[in-house]
């Protein structure tokens, strides 16, 4: 998500959706993440303006709301870090000193328990697997379009190496193997610890920004709708 920093329109209608094109070659005009608050921060000027950290297995995320998210900034506002969350929300980029960033702006966010972040983990796991499989050797206009906007940055061990590490975290014993078959899955749930694997292992220890300096920068920049 981090890296899909290409929004784009299918259309010139004035009401089209945005698109964030994902390194791996898919589109999306919503995510759906489920993974662990850790932080809520009020980093608005003016009015209320709320930033949540969410992480996963393979990293962090920020989730803005504001007045145009009357039900996500009230949830975010009550809520108690750290806490298991599912979120749908629209993709958005902004720029700040030559560097593009992408924030989440949430139509909705809920609480959820461990087990449904695990279903979710495993899940991401098998179908960015299955895009990252079928990218070499694909036709698809939107891979096209990935390795043209994404160019020498394109690097899909990098998205390789995080689906192991999301394997490890949930405890499977399974290798994708380079013909898309596996063996058999053992699953077992390890949540001792839990929040500080996601804090410590989770996010990589080369984060390419400063999350003060992306906290002010979001609060001033004007989202693209």
């Amino acid at each position: 998500m981090n890296d899909a920093t290409h929004v784009f329109k299918q259309s010139d209608e004035e009401r089209a959706p945005n698109f964030a094109l994902l390194p791996s070659g898919e589109v999306a005009n919503r995510y759906f993440l489920v993974g662990t608050v850790t932080e809520v921060n009020d980093v608005g000027n003016e009015d209320e303006y709320l930033q949540a950290r969410v992480v996963d297995p393979t990293g962090t995320m920020f989730v803005y709301a504001g007045e145009y998210q009357p039900q996500a900034a009230a949830f975010l506002s009550s809520l108690e870090p750290p806490a298991y969350v599912a979120v749908t929300a629209k993709p958005s980029t902004f720029e700040s000193e030559g560097e593009t960033y992408v924030s989440l702006r949430p139509e909705s966010i809920t609480r959820v328990d461990d087990e449904t972040r695990d279903r979710w983990v495993a899940e991401t796991i098998e179908r960015t697997e299955a895009r990252l499989d079928a990218f070499p050797g694909s036709d698809s206009e939107f891979v096209a379009m990935s390795r043209k906007q994404y160019g020498d940055s394109l690097d899909l061990d990098t998205y390789r190496e995080a689906v192991a590490d999301a394997r490890e975290d949930l405890g499977l014993g399974v290798d994708h193997r380079s013909d898309g078959s596996e063996s058999e899955n053992t699953v077992e749930n390890q949540h001792e610890g839990d929040d500080a694997t996601l804090d410590e292992d989770g996010a990589p220890e080369e984060e390419a920004f400063d999350e003060s300096e992306v906290a002010a920068a979001v609060a001033n920049a004007e989202l693209e709708d």
